[in-house]
């Protein structure tokens, strides 16, 4: 179907088969220029990590544009695993890099006389 006649008849209310219709009250805001989603579709995608083709389903996108506020220029990635995978090498990371600080600090502190740095 051309974009035209897709236009108008979301226009009219109604929905592309397996759609969701959006609240664009709770979307971000966007640029002038832009304009809200009416209605969210399931969107294929592969994953960037392991390579499996998933589905971004219409209600994962409403609730992350609605819910989690996020922007409507977003697009998904990873899958779920994957996303999991990120967060845990991130957090492992944040609690390396606070030991480094602490260590660091007291070491400090030990060659300024006891003064902490």
């Amino acid at each position: 179907m051309n974009r035209r006649r897709e236009k108008r008849r979301i226009a009219k209310g109604g929905l592309p088969p397996g759609a969701v219709a959006a609240d664009t009250t709770q979307q971000v805001p966007v640029n002038p220029y832009g304009s809200k989603k009416p209605f969210y579709v399931d969107i294929p995608f592969k994953c960037e990590g392991c390579g499996r083709d998933e589905v971004w389903t219409a209600d994962q996108q409403k609730w992350y544009f609605e819910e989690a506020k996020g922007t409507l220029y977003a697009t998904a990635k990873r899958c779920r695993n994957c996303r999991h995978q990120v967060r845990e090498a991130k957090e492992i990371q944040r609690e390396q890099m606070n030991r480094s600080d602490k260590n660091q600090n007291e070491r400090g502190a030990k060659d300024n006389g006891g003064k902490p740095v």
